[in-house]
């Protein structure tokens, strides 16, 4: 394993060799990853090349499959096996996750009603209800469309919990930005994984998916929910999903709260085939049939009604192909000046530090240049706001925001090979097609519940607390612990509306408002400011309120609203809150 460090002058790589003649015997999938120069058997030894020279014997077992056939019934056990039909493995917590439902007649989880869990109902030794989080690589929003033929367990899931029409990504709505904003919370822009491919001024490196930098920690920024961000695609998805269930048998000071867990299907036929082929169904079926064997493992388990699952995208797919490119060559720019981050959403940035570069000119020899330009130019401090797409030094100067289903590419190649893909993603993330799925299922989500549309980046909010407290819908994903009293925010009562309008009082831990229904905002709104500490750090609220100070009675006579009606006070001592103006002047 190579560590690097950087100086201001020098980077120094230092290679640390691992011993890979240790054994995984009995450390298969460990908690906890050993230290070099010892070999590791973790689920990312395969990513960090690290792994026990045993490892994909003794750990990747896939003979006899991922579940029972009748014909494995009651089998003599064997140890090669990944998971056991035998009578004795309920005993040992190894059985496949079908052995009840197929060897003991018992009904799968598909099988069962829909039910409302209204607390979670755990087995002794959870204290808590764990959380599993598994996202869908390229999974459009319209999938869904396909309905119980094709998505039989997925369909129930969204049914019979909390969902969404569509979750809307990051831009750019690639990977590995989308999977690090659900892990921390954080736009692209600010947790420092701008693209699936970058460049970064200061390290001088690169950061590709196939490149080993990518495993370097200089260039994950936040704090995430799970330190595991990396694809660990070499492992497959059922053997994972059975490594979770293992981990659920630990005891409850051992066992991990949180599971993520990353399938790289449907994007990766969904870009071979196109998002729209119908060839793409099996391969959605397959997912469907992994998740079923989830459930089911949980309910072999006992654990159907205690556990919280989550499953999301991380982004859609859109239809592409690469007779849809532009050419930067036929703009007339000097592509030899320049370098250029292909694809669906292109970056120019200067080849070398010493090259002619104008950012400012580059986007007008672009700008509507060509009839049907499929590209519009932006400075990246010009890029629309809502884009988030700006404050990082791994973003070019110069961004091209690409139509749907167009790529720009610097030249036409001399020697053009067989374009392999009819789909891609990455675009605009307001484009209906990069639109993904979010559904909750468990004992603290709502029962059959539609939320509306919200951005990706609230959902981390679900389950840990906010990096940047942009919790607009999340609240209404999950099972409200109790009425909110007006006690702290409203002590003298509503204040009373003297005109005709409907509103909704609407009350938050942080403040009560009252929401009009005529005009989409908040009439009112109200909070307590506390100071139960003399210190710097909260002396901005009294400047505030020097600033923005006024009679109550003045607001009354701005607003149309009547404060205290409903205070159990002496009129005198209304009049005279009405009416105080709290000058803030110095002690002398």
């Amino acid at each position: 394993m190579c560590l690097s460090h950087q100086t201001d002058e020098l980077c120094v790589c230092v290679c640390v060799l691992s011993d890979f003649s240790g054994s995984c015997k009995g450390r298969c999938f460990e908690l906890k990853e050993a230290e070099p120069p010892n070999c590791r058997c973790d689920n990312l030894c395969k990513t960090y090349l690290s792994c026990c020279s045993d490892f994909d014997e003794q750990c990747l077992k896939t003979a006899g499959g991922f579940e029972c056939s009748r014909e494995r019934c009651g089998e003599v056990r064997n140890e090669d096996y990944a998971c056991h039909c035998s009578d004795d493995c309920l005993l040992r917590g190894d059985c496949c996750t079908n052995y009840r439902p197929l060897c003991k007649g018992e009904s799968s989880w598909l099988e069962g009603d829909c039910e409302e869990i209204q607390s979670p109902e755990c087995p002794a030794g959870f204290v808590r209800p764990p959380l599993i989080i598994l996202s869908l690589d390229g999974f459009r929003a319209s999938y869904i469309r396909k309905g119980k033929s094709v998505l039989p367990n997925i369909h129930k899931l969204r049914s019979c919990g909390t969902r969404a029409p569509h979750m809307r990504p990051m831009y750019p709505s690639k990977t590995f930005p989308n999977l690090y904003t659900l892990a921390t919370g954080l736009y692209p822009e600010s947790h420092g994984i701008v693209c699936n491919s970058m460049y970064d001024p200061v390290f001088k490196a690169h950061f590709r998916l196939k490149g080993r930098e990518k495993l370097n920690h200089r260039w994950w920024g936040g704090q995430p929910v799970s330190h595991d961000s990396t694809h660990t695609w070499v492992i497959p998805l059922e053997r994972r999903i059975l490594t979770i269930l293992q981990w659920l048998h630990l005891p409850d000071d051992e066992r991990p709260y949180v599971y993520a867990i990353h399938s790289e299907q449907p994007d990766a036929y969904g870009h071979i085939l196109g998002p729209l082929s119908n060839e793409l169904d099996n391969t959605l079926r397959k997912i469907d049939n992994i998740i079923g064997q989830l459930m089911n493992g949980l309910k072999q388990m006992n654990l159907h009604r205690c556990v919280n699952v989550i499953l999301v995208g991380d982004h859609g797919m859109e239809e592409s192909h690469c007779e849809r490119t532009e050419y930067l060559g036929s703009y007339g720019l000097d592509v030899d000046a320049i370098t250029l981050t292909p694809g669906s959403s292109g970056r120019i940035g200067p080849k070398n530090a010493s090259t002619p570069y104008d950012p400012k000119e580059i986007v007008a020899n672009l700008t509507c240049k060509m009839p049907n330009q499929h590209f519009k130019p932006y400075l990246k401090q010009h890029l629309p706001k809502r884009l988030h797409y700006t404050n990082n030094r791994r973003i070019e100067d110069v961004h091209l925001l690409m139509d749907r289903k167009w790529h720009v590419a610097m030249c036409v190649s001399l020697s053009p090979a067989t374009c392999g893909f009819f789909g891609d993603h990455g675009f605009d993330n307001k484009i209906s097609s990069m639109q993904t799925i979010f559904l909750g299922f468990g004992p603290n989500f709502n029962f059959k519940t539609e939320v509306p549309v919200f951005e990706n980046i609230e959902l981390y909010n679900t389950h840990t607390h906010s990096n940047t407290h942009t919790h607009t819908h999340s609240r209404v994903l999950y099972t409200a612990d109790g009425p909110l009293n007006n006690v702290t925010h409203l002590p003298f009562g509503r204040p009373a509306v003297l005109f005709q309008t409907s509103y909704t009082q609407l009350c938050h831990s942080d403040y009560s408002s009252g929401f009009s229904h005529d005009i989409n905002m908040p009439l009112w709104s109200a909070f307590t400011l506390t100071a139960q500490v003399w210190e710097d750090e909260s002396r901005w609220v009294e400047d505030l309120l020097k600033l923005h100070s006024a009679r109550v009675r003045d607001v009354e006579l701005l607003t149309g609203l009547d404060f205290y009606r409903s205070a159990a006070l002496p009129y005198t001592r209304v009049l005279a809150l009405k009416t105080h103006m709290q000058t803030f002047e110095d002690d002398v």
